[in-house]
């Protein structure tokens, strides 16, 4: 009976915990989506969300290999088409919140198994709940979240297991769930050897783990054979990333490799716009396949790490002090901007890597002490962070790369508290049973706070400055984004950041350069708005968008001639073909010559199929030319070959409207977000004559 009562306690507490955490996230998503950050997408966001609209509106088999794990664009297009929404709001961030919450309670339960004591995993329950890099994770449109709820799972099923003998079913269930893992992020699948020698189920057993390990597998090794005819397990983007971390430029973290050309675009789905072959094919003339361009980006990189195998060593030095460190590594986001504009994520301090590391690192080290006697769970916990820590240490360290060490290292806390607990309590007949314990926590506070690669202060302020007035520009919200890029400016005029050399460096400025010419120009100014254009293109020479910027000003202020050079040299970089061809067939256009701004325009649409400025140029030809069947060809031509984004909407009510169906008009119309409108001013126009021609009687 007293037995019942404490289960029914403890289930009570669990729901208690996975309320706390639910509001505690909804509390967040409240303030972010009243904030400049709410429902703005960068880099692998865009893509996945990108992707995810391909899937709803083309097809789910999809259209390429994949370069990028497709668990969780998939997973989103499915919410989308049962419930909708968008990037800002429900139900995307709500279900991530609510998988994180629940992800909370599972961890409190796994740490109570494996520290025996229901106090302990409470502790830790409430420790996950406030940790600010899950909070902060569940905010954003990215994997992790997701990734972190199904290795939370993974963890308290194998804690509840136990030390019983498991059974098929338990062990086809592990299988599939780590299988889901590794097509969220391939490297994950270093867990099913994992479970194979911590549960050691035998070899009947060891088949029913890689039978569910091979029922997620097997479809996507099937697919990507059918789309492109090579053996792609999972995804191809190990040699690239091997890369990063192996080379002249690399340092232990993210950086760019392809020099100032910019490999990033979220036009295709799969992620294919930024695995690299367009960089290779410009720069050395092969046109290679998916997997041979993982293996051109690895033979790079095994071929460097040979010629240099002191910096190599050194690298991985560095990567390994990056995953057990205290301070955070930002790739896509940054958190420290999200908390400095939405508020607190959660427990300063003790919610952070500075204070899980310290006690992850002790409960590992009793685990490993103790291997025979420690619990199954626990000693899962303890491998599952040292193979997910070498299945890391070959590529780079960011701050989504470590927050997978996360979960086991909640379990890994328990092991520590509950053996400091009943040190404590045993200390009068053991006195010095503390001790080792006491060490080992300093040590491991000792090892997150060894020096790390780090933004300074300043450098900090400048690159919130200088994103924040990205995401105003973004929203049309011209002066907001002026005074941000001019306050990072002043940082940099007082000399309070270095230079530094690399490609990754230049680029970051020439980002903040670009985009405060940008502002200058859409506020009119149009002379200052060049000067820093060329500020961008000194920084980056073959940037292909600063190049762009630069010959659209110029063609502005009546230098067509300076403009045509331009776009004809961007024809030789990165994504930069089919934005040439479309400026060069815009100034034709501008000059009368239809015939050839279409060549030009249709051009742009076979060098990048899915443009939607290729296709948008087009469309709008054909429309001024009062050809409205050809526009609404071209129209259809490009949603099939891709074109989804609240362009081709707008676009669609262009078309609609000039065939008269003013209802079918209107509705493409209000599916358009403001916002998008502010971003693009070309869909802007193309909507006030939307608009006038709905409002003619």
């Amino acid at each position: 009976m007293a037995s019942a009562a404490l289960g029914r306690r403890w289930i009570w507490a669990l729901l208690g915990l996975f309320a706390a955490a639910l509001l505690w996230r909804l509390a967040y998503l409240s303030r972010l989506g009243n904030s400049i950050l709410a429902g703005s997408l960068v880099s692998d966001s865009e893509i996945y969300w990108t992707w995810a609209n391909w899937l709803l509106e083309h097809s789910w088999w999809g259209k390429h290999p994949f370069y990028m794990g497709p668990l969780y664009p998939y997973s989103v297009a499915g919410i989308r088409a049962l419930f909708g929404g968008t990037a800002a709001t429900e139900p995307i961030l709500v279900l991530q919140a609510i998988w994180g919450a629940a992800a909370v309670a599972l961890l409190a339960d796994a740490a109570r198994r494996a520290a025996g004591s229901a106090v302990i995993g409470l502790a830790i329950g409430i420790w996950a709940a406030l940790y600010e890099m899950a909070v902060f994770f569940d905010g954003l449109v990215l994997m992790e979240s997701q990734l972190f709820a199904l290795e939370a799972l993974l963890l308290w099923g194998v804690v509840a297991i136990g030390e019983r003998r498991p059974g098929a079913r338990a062990l086809l269930g592990l299988g599939v769930l780590v299988g889901m893992i590794a097509t969220g992020r391939a490297s994950s699948l270093v867990l099913l050897p994992v479970l194979a020698l911590v549960l050691a189920p035998g070899w009947r057993g060891v088949a029913w783990l890689a039978a569910g390990f091979a029922l997620v597998a097997a479809p996507i090794a099937v697919r990507n054979f059918a789309i492109g005819g090579e053996w792609i397990p999972f995804t191809y983007n190990g040699g690239l990333n091997l890369a990063i971390g192996n080379g002249p430029e690399a340092n232990g973290t993210f950086v760019n490799i392809t020099g100032s050309q910019v490999v990033s675009s979220s036009h295709e789905p799969e992620g294919v716009g930024i695995d690299g072959r367009e960089y290779i094919r410009l720069t050395t003339g092969q046109d290679l396949s998916p997997a041979a361009s993982s293996a051109y980006w690895s033979a790079q990189a095994q071929r460097w790490i040979a010629a240099h195998p002191g910096r190599a060593l050194e690298l991985t030095r560095r990567r390994l002090v990056l995953l057990w460190n205290s301070g955070e590594t930002p790739q896509v986001e940054n958190i420290a901007e999200f908390r400095r504009v939405a508020g607190p994520l959660g427990l300063p301090w003790a919610g952070t890597f500075a204070l899980l590391g310290p006690f992850a690192l002790l409960g590992l080290g009793v685990v490993l002490a103790r291997w025979r006697a420690s619990a199954r769970g626990a000693r899962f916990a303890a491998a599952c962070a040292l193979a997910m820590t070498v299945a890391i240490l070959p590529f780079f360290v960011t701050d989504r790369y470590r927050h997978h060490l996360v979960p086991a290292a909640f379990v890994l806390a328990a092991v520590a508290i509950g053996a400091l607990v009943a040190a404590w309590r045993g200390r009068s007949s053991a006195p010095w049973a503390l001790a080792p314990l006491a060490v080992g926590l300093a040590a491991g506070f000792v090892v997150v706070s060894l020096p790390a690669p780090g933004l300074s202060a300043a450098k900090l302020e400048w690159g919130i400055a200088s994103d924040l007035g990205a995401r105003y520009l973004a929203r049309g919200q011209v002066s907001q984004a002026l005074a941000e890029f001019e306050r990072a400016l002043a940082i940099e005029r007082r000399g309070a950041i270095a230079r530094g050399a690399g490609a990754s460096r230049a680029l970051e400025r020439a980002a903040l350069y670009h985009n405060y010419a940008i502002a200058l120009e859409r506020a009119g100014r149009l002379d200052e708005a060049g000067r820093w254009y060329e500020a961008a293109l000194a920084e980056a020479p073959d940037n292909a968008q600063v190049m762009q910027g630069l010959a659209g000003l110029r063609a502005r202020q009546g230098r067509t001639g300076e403009a045509e050079q331009q776009y004809e040299a961007m024809g030789g970089r990165v994504q930069g073909g089919a934005a040439g061809a479309i400026g060069r067939g815009q100034l034709a256009a501008q000059a009368g010559r239809l015939d050839e701004a279409r060549a030009l325009f249709t051009e742009a649409t076979r060098i990048d199929p899915a443009s939607g400025d290729a296709w948008g140029s087009l469309v709008r030809l054909e429309a001024q030319a009062g050809r409205t069947a050809a526009a609404e060809s071209a129209l259809v031509a490009g949603e099939a070959a891709g074109w989804s984004d609240d362009g081709a909407r707008v676009h669609r009510a262009l078309v609609l409207a000039l065939r008269g169906d003013r209802a079918g008009a209107a509705a493409a119309r209000a599916g358009v977000s403001p916002a998008s409108l502010a971003a693009h001013p070309a869909w802007a126009d193309v909507d006030r004559v939307v608009e006038r021609l709905l409002a003619r009687p």
